[in-house]
């Protein structure tokens, strides 16, 4: 794609506003809380665009339409209702309202720090923190090394040189402000990703002759594209778009976002604006697919990632191809930073702060925290930035690894931690490591054609923390109290911190 000087000044001036949102958000943080989580304030509209801008990268928009393309518009009714239902429904009634009071309640900013206290080991800080920071590592290469290719593609930069620009506009509002600079950017991330893919969704499918005229030809030439499963067993739905709906219920920086919320009486608003978000977004992209096979004249391609950059190249202006390339770079950005962000908050927050601190009984000042807290997460950013400027071949199969073993290891714990008394220590560490070892195994077998690791992984988590919990002994009444009723009593509460320092 061949861009002018015009879109190439307004990719520039967005990401100076992003730097300028994130400078200003940096007088914020006066403490780790802060950094992490924003001080618990952060309202539901940013939550809710924090929330789906971390969860959509520049892989979906570049990638997603050609799926359509391929498969028609049956897959993409089937991936828009899942994704909804389970990423902006069921996960934020699941996990929004407790994971918020608990975690102002046991005053911790992680997941890592949830799961120690609520099964009472410090170890879970140091088993969960270390994954959590290794896994966390690829998929952030992998989202940077993505918007480093789409610029490429798009405004033919060097992709090193697309990287470091990456880099620094990571830095400058994500390791000066935090989670304030995340949540805060987010919201304008996530109207720029909105926006952006239903202008060009509004312009190429009224070029190809409106809805009907495209959907009419994309069934008149592949009657299959047009069927309610687009000729796809469920097996392969279910393994394409469901396991990435389900995947997020264990994905740690997407399930803390819970935790910055300023209230949990305003979770029904961010399940709405999450919702109409989603809708906008994933109609959008299916649209662009939609209209790609009829204006490409359904022509196969043999790279399918230039599907999308052709069809903004060809049939939108200067105007409309600089506010998608911006598009473009507020999806890889905001995923990139959340995945920077909760790694170092691993290393930082949970294995150094809560885990080595906590053992050593060495006290940690707010400010001296907060240093620390930045200098870690530029050493990650770094970390990433030479990963990818150096990728393996592997690196997108062994992000979409990474990914599975988090969700196979946290899932479970999680969920049956919120909802089930019965769930124990012995039961949680056999479903974590249980989980993501068969993850892990299933993934080097070469056994993903058949399905996604991500779904034996958390079948047997499930399945072993069910059975070890039942055969171990019940934890505490007193304890359990603490995570299942309303009013505990403040000696109680400390008291579960306390054994989840141990």
């Amino acid at each position: 794609m061949k861009i002018g000087w015009l879109q190439i000044i307004m990719a520039v001036i967005y990401m100076g506003i992003l730097i300028g949102v994130g400078l200003y958000m940096s007088r914020k943080v006066k403490s780790s809380d802060d950094f992490w989580i924003g001080g618990r304030q952060v309202g539901p509209v940013a939550t809710a665009l924090s929330y789906g801008a971390a969860y959509v990268s520049t892989v979906a928009i570049i990638g997603d339409p050609p799926m359509y393309y391929n498969y028609g518009l049956g897959y993409a009714a089937f991936e828009i209702m899942i994704s909804v239902f389970f990423c902006c429904i069921l996960i934020f009634i699941v996990f929004a309202p407790k994971m918020r009071a608990l975690s102002e309640r046991l005053n911790v900013v992680s997941l890592s720090g949830f799961l120690a206290i609520r099964y009472k080991s410090n170890r879970f800080r140091l088993l969960c923190g270390t994954l959590v920071s290794v896994m966390m590592v690829p998929y952030a290469i992998s989202a940077m090394k993505g918007i480093a290719d789409a610029m490429h593609a798009i405004v033919g930069i060097p992709y090193a040189m697309g990287v470091v620009v990456i880099a620094v506009v990571s830095f400058c509002y994500l390791v000066t402000a935090g989670y304030w600079g995340v949540s805060t950017t987010d919201i304008i991330q996530g109207i720029t990703i909105a926006v952006s893919c239903l202008l060009v969704a509004v312009i190429v499918i009224t070029k190809s002759g409106g809805v009907t005229e495209a959907v009419t030809y994309m069934g008149s030439v592949s009657p299959s594209h047009i069927q309610p499963s687009s000729g796809l067993t469920f097996a392969q739905l279910f393994s394409w778009a469901g396991v990435w709906a389900l995947i997020a219920f264990g994905q740690p920086q997407l399930v803390t976002k819970f935790m910055g919320l300023r209230d949990s009486r305003t979770v029904g608003t961010v399940i709405r604006v999450a919702v109409v978000w989603e809708i906008i977004f994933m109609v959008s992209i299916a649209m662009i697919g939609a209209a790609a096979f009829k204006l490409f004249g359904a022509v196969p391609f043999d790279n399918v990632d230039a599907i999308v950059p052709t069809l903004v190249a060809e049939h939108t202006n200067a105007v409309v191809s600089g506010i998608f390339l911006c598009g473009i770079l507020a999806a890889g950005l905001s995923t990139t930073v959340a995945l920077v962000l909760t790694s170092s908050g691993a290393v930082t927050k949970d294995i150094y702060e809560d885990y080595y601190c906590a053992r050593s009984n060495a006290k940690q000042d707010s400010g001296k925290s907060v240093r620390i807290s930045r200098f870690a997460t530029g050493i990650i950013l770094v970390v990433v930035v030479i990963g990818s400027i150096y990728p393996p071949d592997f690196i997108w199969s062994l992000s979409t690894m990474s990914a599975g073993v988090m969700g196979a290891a946290f899932t479970a714990p999680l969920v049956l931690g919120l909802y089930w008394k019965r769930a124990t220590r012995q039961g949680c560490m056999a479903g974590i490591i249980g989980g993501s070892a068969v993850s892990i195994i299933w993934y080097f077998a070469g056994l993903t054609s058949v399905v996604h690791s991500f779904v034996p992984g958390t079948a047997v988590s499930f399945l072993l923390m069910v059975l070890v919990s039942l055969c171990t002994p019940r934890m505490e009444e007193e304890h359990l109290d603490v995570f299942f009723e309303p009013g505990c009593s403040k000696n109680k509460i400390q008291a579960a911190i306390a054994a989840g320092s141990k």
